[in-house]
């Protein structure tokens, strides 16, 4: 059974540049040391109200965010003992980013930050 998954970050990871796609990259060939993901889709929804979102409390106002959802061929292949997509969590949490693009956050350090409440600049979606 497949499963979709929404992955939401301040950190720009569009592929229109180079330095973009190279946040792109990182991201997604850390989750393909999971799985595979496939059917990968990245949209760019800026100023977006913070309240709207689960990112961390260093980040108020309103914000760009970026939005990529993809699709795997096994259904809770990122879960772990720390729960649903506890995987994804772990494996995302301090890989290095290029920052200073299209953001409207101030990302420091460049890093995706899953943990930190009051840094988190990405978070997943079942």
């Amino acid at each position: 059974m497949t499963e979709r998954i929404s992955v939401y970050t301040l950190i720009d990871i569009s592929q229109d540049t180079a330095l973009q796609q190279q946040n792109f990259n990182a991201l997604l060939q850390t989750v393909a040391l999971r799985g595979n993901p496939i059917d990968v889709e990245v949209a760019l929804k800026g100023n977006q109200p913070m309240a709207d979102y689960d990112f961390g409390e260093d980040y108020p106002g309103t914000q760009n965010v970026w939005l990529m959802s993809f699709q795997t061929d096994t259904q809770g292949i990122f879960d772990n003992k720390n729960g649903s997509l506890g995987g994804l969590v772990s494996d995302v949490h301090q890989v290095p980013v290029i920052t200073d693009l299209y953001e409207s956050a101030k990302i420091d350090p460049p890093v995706f930050d899953t943990i930190n409440e009051k840094t988190k600049n990405i978070y997943f979606k079942v």
